[in-house]
């Protein structure tokens, strides 16, 4: 073999992505906020609709941090625990920075303050702790001084109006009942409970 060289080897540098990313949000849900960082469970004509632990229903998307018009990925039908936690996980190959967006069925969308970076294979983000964790503040203060999402946007056009109360005003003369979308406060009646949400909100 040669000699008076040293021995040398090529080197590749390789970055592997994650096969997947947990996201962790805390957020809270102003028609179903019982106080001392907890909801209550919306509730059916049966009881709680979808258990004991699970306050309601959400969807959550990632918009482009560049054009917010440009859904990237949407989880559907997550669970909201009762202590706002939310727990669930995307492909590792969005691992860009993304606005974090949740939809709720009777409640205002709400948007990140930012777009969050998902390249480090987890994230963490809590709504609950300042107005600023939402764009534009868009947030409302209890008064154990969480910041929880409004509840109201009956029709789900982002604005909360009369439109919105005429429908549960309607629900109400009815005396419907039942998991539906004019039942704001989720305890399965449509009554002056929830039009006192909408109208404040309004």
């Amino acid at each position: 073999c040669a000699t008076g060289s040293p021995a040398t080897s090529n080197s590749v540098i390789m970055t592997v992505n994650p096969s997947s990313i947990t996201v962790n949000l805390t957020l809270f849900l102003e028609g179903l906020y019982a106080g001392s960082g907890t909801m209550n469970p919306v509730q059916d004509n049966a009881g709680a609709h979808w258990g004991a632990s699970v306050a309601d229903k959400i969807n959550v998307e990632l918009h482009s941090a560049s054009s917010y018009s440009t859904i990237i990925y949407t989880a559907s039908n997550i669970s909201l625990n009762t202590d706002g936690s939310v727990s669930f996980v995307v492909p590792g190959t969005y691992n860009g920075s993304y606005y974090i967006t949740i939809k709720h069925r009777n409640s205002i969308e709400t948007v990140s303050a930012s777009a969050i970076s998902f390249a480090s294979g987890s994230v963490t983000y809590n709504f609950s702790d300042m107005a600023t964790r939402a764009y534009g503040s868009n947030l409302v203060k209890m008064t154990d001084n969480k910041w929880v999402v409004y509840a109201g946007d009956v029709n789900q056009d982002g604005t909360i109006n009369q439109d919105d109360m005429d429908l549960v005003a309607g629900d109400a003369a009815g005396f419907d009942t039942g998991y539906i979308v004019t039942d704001v406060n989720g305890d399965s009646i449509i009554d002056a409970e929830d039009l006192i949400i909408v109208d404040g909100n309004a």
